[in-house]
């Protein structure tokens, strides 16, 4: 017996204060989704999966850790029928967690169907905090009749979330914002100066405020308080690093992520921050044989997760999804789920935007290859001192790179010692108050 089919799973619903509404009719089993209720000495555990499939009660117990878990008989769920009809709603019970199988992504609205009826209950989106906060997505817990077990993951090769066939139908990505516009107009003529860059930069509140911040920090040891947006380019960061530091800012306003989760906005901040630092940081360590500029290198690591920017803000549902399987399955390189969930890559969303928007070949080069530890091509020091810079943030849960081993390669390619790196990580996180301030500027 399937809770699907058991009137309790209205009254549970509503004793959670779980809004629903009736759905369009179903003619295939496939376009709907089972609910079973399960228990142990923890709690209810309401776990969805796609109605032609059967829930698999041992990887269910694996994912929640929780080896006690049963079904419930008839029986228990009259009982249970009458005992929530008596209670008040408590939308704020902890006693009941829902858990939704990784192969429900492709539901564009998920709706149970009871026994007796043609016309489904449909749940309120999956981002609502209603169920958001109850709620583990992402989870290989069922198995269809021709696959077996752990057949959420078995898709026949085809992404459960088709980004790039709905890609072909945007007909403009998002165009550069006009400050960036502004910023690239400078960096195109040989003949501007500090002030015609002060000001643009004093045009926009909150990035003067970045780039102040930035100036006063521990990271360029400067003296004395630098009070003035001249005074912090002319004397502190110079025309080519400001120049950078601000066309990233802006071009960023072109896009908004969600708060939270494993790619909300404040994480993507706080990576692109601190690895724009880190990366300006040992640029200087270089041999200048190497063509490194310290400017590009700061804003090569800004940029270089934009694909992420474009994803959320072109395909908010599907970046929902996408960071709750990143969530369930946080030892699965980052490109393979997206690979298998998404069928296009922030790599390739990014690299696309920045060539349309005809950014620096090093940028284009990071964006595209920067998880390719062992790229040997165009501009392959600015992508090496990426990929290191985001093997050491790893070592501090600020990034997504595959690993948190430092490369000692990698460090030879640039020449670098073994110790260098995490001298200028060291140094990088002694600056994380201001920082922050930066990442709580860029996020509100």
């Amino acid at each position: 017996m399937t809770m699907s089919s058991h009137k309790v799973f209205r009254t549970v619903l509503d004793y959670l204060a779980i809004k629903t509404q009736l759905g369009d009719r179903l003619t295939a089993d496939n376009n709907y989704a089972e609910a079973v209720l399960l228990k142990d000495d923890q709690g209810f555990v309401v776990a969805i999966f796609p109605a032609p499939h059967k829930l698999e009660l041992s990887a269910l117990r694996t994912v929640l850790h929780r080896d006690e878990l049963h079904f419930l008989s008839h029986g228990d769920l009259d009982a249970l029928q009458q005992y929530f009809q008596q209670q008040p709603p408590n939308p704020a019970s902890k006693g009941f967690k829902f858990i939704f199988a990784e192969a429900l992504a492709e539901y564009e609205n998920i709706m149970i169907l009871f026994d007796g009826q043609t016309q489904p209950l449909q749940l309120p989106p999956l981002n609502s905090s209603a169920l958001s906060s109850r709620s583990l997505f992402g989870t290989s817990i069922s198995s269809s009749p021709s696959n077996g077990p752990g057949s959420d993951e078995q898709t026949g090769g085809m992404p459960k979330l088709d980004i790039r066939e709905q890609l072909k139908n945007i007909q403009n990505l998002p165009v550069m914002p006009d400050m960036a516009l502004r910023i690239m107009e400078l960096k195109s003529n040989p003949d501007a100066n500090i002030d015609q860059l002060v000001g643009v930069v004093s045009m926009d509140v909150s990035i003067s405020a970045q780039v102040m911040r930035y100036a006063n920090s521990a990271l360029f040891g400067q003296r004395g308080k630098v009070k003035t947006l001249n005074d912090a380019v002319f004397r502190v960061l110079g025309y080519e690093n400001v120049l950078h530091m601000v066309l990233g800012a802006a071009m960023a306003k072109a896009f908004k992520l969600p708060k939270n989760g494993p790619l909300g906005a404040d994480t993507y901040w706080q990576n692109a921050t601190y690895s724009a630092s880190l990366v300006q940081k040992l640029s200087r360590e270089l041999d200048k044989s190497l063509g490194v500029k310290p400017g590009l290198a700061y804003l090569c690591g800004l940029l270089h997760n934009i694909g992420y920017l474009v994803l959320g803000s072109l395909f908010p549902s599907e970046y929902f999804w996408f960071n709750k399987v990143l969530s369930a399955k946080k030892d699965t390189p980052v490109i393979e789920i997206e690979q298998r969930l998404l069928g296009i890559t922030h790599v390739e969303l990014g690299k696309q935007l920045m060539q349309l928007w005809h950014m620096p070949e090093e940028i284009i080069s990071v964006i595209a290859y920067h998880h390719q530890t062992d790229y040997e091509g165009e501009h392959d020091s600015y992508v090496r001192l990426l990929i290191l810079a985001d093997q050491l943030l790893k070592g501090h849960n600020m990034s997504d790179a595959d690993t948190d081993e430092v490369s000692e390669v990698l460090c030879s390619q640039l020449g670098l010692s073994n110790e260098q790196p995490y001298e200028a990580m060291d140094e990088v996180l002694q600056c994380g108050q201001e920082l922050d301030a930066i990442i709580k500027n860029m996020t509100a």
